[in-house]
């Protein structure tokens, strides 16, 4: 085999190609390790995203009946009653229920409204949801719920829209004012006295985001709207349940308890939160894997200039090797020098260009974006350069260098010594 110097000399020979060969291999490693850093950030965000808060539940709701059978008639709705809560929390494959009723009326305080869906919840909502609260402010208690007080709780965007010195807008930085515990809102024309604000943002009921949420005891509402048919169940799964089976089980003791067909599919509603998480898991790992492939894409533009570069290589040293295949070198010889070569290029740009990945990647994640309300939904994502990009990049760069360099190195091996000694 041809030694390292040879290999050097016959690389400085194309200097101009070989340079702009590594400027492109360079280019095409930022664009798909940048790719896949993107993809991967944005899989991880809304993976938190969609984990945090309500991430394991089953989230049961009334549907209406397609089925007729006994009062139920196609298209009449189902509605859940708080009594119902005790046929799920016994299933054995349940372990834990809480309640959540709409209370349908605008929050106000003075001249200002808050865009907001309130929520009548147990005390274990909170458990349940995984929802955390401003220092100073406290969750519902025992004594709530048994005066049925008119105590509320709000999220962090609602607490800033109605209390601070400024009417809070979408885009403005995410700060209080002023502390909101201790002080009233109206939801109708009923006071409220504020005793908590949630900081951390979670799911809650169907994606809703508890930055937005207006919870009050389900005890009060009850007060007010003692008939009044609850929203929904948020149903805990004990950790090895079949869900699947579960979400079924639920449905038909519900429709068997009001004499309603139990093989009625759209009776009860029932949304798995962690089943929803593993399909937009695989559309995330789809688009990465468009993402890649755009990035892979780019790099073989830089495998086409490997493959001039070694061409060039080639038809510049055709004499030098013959003379080293007429004094014993072997095909195979010639061959591996051109794929060392070419592995020395790849090797070069792709270290240049993922030294300049993660340069890019610290200077994007230096961009303040703690105050967009979208950033937060999609979990916060930030580019990952993670093990796993950084293995598929190194592959990538191997894969188009051997097969840039491989033809040209057949080329190479091909040459006999006699066409050898006679090109000029």
């Amino acid at each position: 085999m041809f030694p390292l110097q040879q290999i050097l000399h016959e690389m400085a020979a194309e200097k101009l190609r070989l340079c702009l060969t590594i400027l492109a291999i360079v280019w095409s490693t930022v664009c798909i390790s940048t790719m896949l850093a993107t993809g991967e950030g944005l899989r991880q965000g809304l993976i938190r995203s969609t984990t945090s808060g309500n991430g394991d539940l089953i989230y049961v709701t009334g549907g209406t009946a397609s089925i007729t059978q006994g009062r139920f008639f196609q298209g009449k709705a189902f509605d859940l009653h708080l009594s119902d809560r005790e046929n799920l929390a016994t299933l054995p494959d349940v372990k834990r229920v809480s309640t959540s009723a709409l209370w349908d009326q605008p929050v106000t305080k003075g001249d200002r409204f808050a865009y907001t869906e309130v929520l009548a919840v147990e005390n274990n909502y909170k458990a349940i949801n995984d929802l955390t609260l401003e220092p100073g402010g406290r969750w519902f208690n025992p004594t709530d719920t048994s005066e049925q007080r008119k105590v509320v709780i709000i999220g962090k965007d609602i607490a800033m829209t109605l209390f601070n010195d400024k009417p809070y807008h979408y885009g403005d930085p995410k700060k209080l004012d002023n502390n909101p515990i201790g002080k009233t809102l109206k939801i109708g024309n009923i006071d409220f006295t504020v005793i908590g604000v949630l900081d951390a943002p979670r799911r809650i009921e169907q994606g809703s985001e508890s930055m937005y949420a207006t919870l009050v005891p389900l005890a009060t509402w009850q007060r007010f709207f003692p008939q009044q048919p609850i929203n929904a169940f948020n149903v805990e799964p004990q950790p090895h349940a079949n869900r699947e089976h579960l979400a079924v089980t639920i449905r038909q003791i519900l429709a068997k308890k009001y004499n309603a067909n139990i093989n009625d599919e759209t009776l009860v509603q029932t949304d798995d939160m962690l089943l929803n998480q593993e399909s937009m898991r695989n559309f995330l790992l789809g688009l990465q894997t468009f993402l890649g492939i755009i990035g892979f894409v780019t790099l073989m533009v830089a495998g086409i200039g490997i493959a001039n570069v070694m061409y060039a290589s080639v038809k510049r040293a055709t004499r030098d090797i013959g003379v080293r295949m007429a004094v014993g070198a072997t095909p195979n010889n010639i061959r591996c020098h051109y794929l060392i070569q070419a592995m020395m290029t790849m090797m070069i740009g792709g270290t240049i260009g993922l030294c300049l990945t993660v340069g890019l990647i610290a200077l994007i994640k230096k961009i303040p974006m703690t105050n967009s309300d979208l950033y937060i939904y999609l979990g916060k994502p930030q580019p990952e350069l993670s093990i796993t990009v950084m293995v598929i990049v190194v592959v990538a760069l191997i894969v188009v260098g051997i097969v840039a360099a491989w033809f040209p190195a057949n080329k190479a091996a091909s040459i006999t010594p006699l066409e050898a000694l006679q090109s000029e």
